[in-house]
């Protein structure tokens, strides 16, 4: 990454120190080979101790995406491809660490099968860079917190707990009362009839985002 684009997340994202924060010390692109055993994956992104999300994909097979974070566990994915709920595992993924992550015998979830050549984005939680939340949907317009300490430019959501709900994606270009979807190739989209939009037609703000009465970002429960 240039000197320039440093700069600019420097900017966007100080430490609590006001000491600079650099991407590398944020997020990592590794590639790996899955060897089916235990297997560490060092990036310098203390995911143990500061949070954040490993996005996995193996490179020459059709697999799907497996997402991974902090908040849920490590024995929990989404795959960014379907509309499932999250599954529990029991292979492939160890544990989150001050350094990176660890995997260990895959069990057939395409995160550390032998030989399969791998790609995993990390992303770790910062100010001014990434965060994630996790809410209870109403039904009724609502907001919802978080700790970026700036205004989102992004937005994914997902409902975790039930199978059958897109992945829904607000951006910044999109204005308040439309969303795509990640895991198909349809338009953007507005409320789709639910009344309160998507994003409740309200933009986000440096410590909360608002969503609507649509069941897909907000069902009831």
């Amino acid at each position: 990454m240039s000197g320039s684009a440093k700069k600019l997340l420097h900017a966007a994202a100080g430490s609590a120190s006001g000491d600079p924060v650099y991407v590398e010390e944020v997020f990592s692109t590794d590639l790996y080979t899955g060897n089916n055993s235990s297997q560490t994956i060092t990036n310098g992104l203390d995911l143990s101790g500061e949070g954040g999300l490993v996005w996995a994909k193996q490179r020459g097979y059709a697999e799907s995406h497996t997402l991974l974070d902090t908040e849920r566990g490590a024995t929990k994915i989404l795959a960014s491809d379907t509309t499932d709920a999250q599954m529990t595992i029991d292979g492939g993924f160890d544990a989150f660490t001050s350094t990176g992550f660890t995997l260990k015998a895959d069990n057939g979830w395409n995160i550390n099968k032998a030989s399969r050549e791998s790609v995993a984005w990390s992303f770790r939680k910062q100010t001014g860079f990434f965060d994630i939340a996790t809410y209870t949907g109403t039904g009724s317009s609502k907001t919802v917190s978080h700790n970026l300490g700036s205004v989102p430019s992004m937005i994914i959501v997902k409902m975790y707990d039930a199978s059958g709900y897109k992945w829904r994606v607000w951006h910044k270009s999109l204005g308040n009362s439309k969303a795509l979807c990640l895991n198909d190739d349809s338009a953007e989209s507005d409320d789709g009839g639910g009344g309160g939009g998507w994003w409740n037609n309200t933009a986000p703000t440096s410590s909360v985002f608002s969503v609507g009465t649509y069941g897909q970002v907000n069902n009831n429960g």
